[in-house]
């Protein structure tokens, strides 16, 4: 699936010992060593084995992460099997059925091209992304459990300021209520006084994720530190959290009895 940008693939012809050498690069090759120029045509060498003679690029290819998603493309050269051979190798097959299913098979194929062949190990992409990603969503994991309790502390915060709020301000509310207040209006009040301090808290909260954003660079990966969706639903939650733990002392205050809170008094 690496998409050709350029010229050509491998050929056939050039697995063989004695053709002579031949490279595909990918476009991190090409920009950081050839820029500016057309690297097909280009002659080069790779020290990679005790031999290095010089070769045609033929063909210039995408750019690929290797060994980890968070890790950006290094310059890469492609060499024909006969040119440069391991004692090992791994082979992707690209399968429309589950693979686990074709495991047998895939054994199969090998033993029948090679019988001395060992098959070490099958694993499933799925497999090899989630051990490459293992540390990074156990992070998240733990990162998203103590943002949720600190959401949790700042509402239930919320809740106990405002509730408090509501029994010291229980007679004005009171009289509120009994010269002919909405209780709209005193829902209003309650849940505005406590939803003002959290816009305010946001809006100074954003402006330091902006200041010390970048710092979180090399810790993403297909996001950038200033991605305006996740502020606006990290403010959004905020909101939506600090409105519901306001909505209760609200309600709560807006069922006053004035005669009785007056009585009382």
């Amino acid at each position: 699936g690496i998409p050709l940008k350029a010229g050509r693939d491998f050929l056939p012809s050039d697995n063989a010992a004695n053709a002579p050498y031949r490279f595909i690069v990918n476009e991190e090759f090409a920009s950081q060593y050839l820029p500016g120029q057309d690297p097909l045509g280009k002659s080069i060498s790779a020290r990679m084995d005790t031999d290095n003679p010089f070769g045609e690029i033929v063909g210039v290819v995408g750019n690929v992460r290797e060994g980890a998603l968070d890790k950006e493309p290094k310059p890469t050269v492609y060499y024909i099997h006969a040119h440069l051979g391991y004692a090992s190798m791994y082979v992707s097959v690209r399968v429309r059925r589950s693979p686990a299913d074709l495991s047998g098979a895939a054994r199969e194929i090998v033993k029948r091209i090679d019988p001395a062949q060992p098959v070490a190990e099958l694993r499933t992409m799925d497999d090899v992304l989630g051990a490459t990603l293992a540390r990074e969503r156990f992070s998240s994991v733990l990162l998203a459990g103590f943002s949720g309790a600190s959401l949790l502390l700042a509402a239930i915060g919320i809740f106990g300021v405002l509730n408090y709020l509501v029994s010291e301000r229980s007679r004005e509310l009171g009289v509120r209520l009994a010269v002919g207040a909405q209780p709209a209006r005193i829902v209003g009040l309650v849940v505005w006084g406590g939803m003002r301090f959290v816009l305010a808290g946001i809006v100074v909260g954003a402006a330091g994720v902006w200041i010390s954003a970048g710092a979180l660079k090399s810790m993403l990966f297909g996001i950038g530190p200033y991605d305006g969706m996740t502020l606006v639903l990290v403010g959004g939650a905020i909101l939506v959290a600090s409105f519901v733990a306001a909505w209760f002392p609200a309600v709560r205050a807006m069922r006053l009895d004035p005669m009785q809170v007056l009585r009382s008094e």
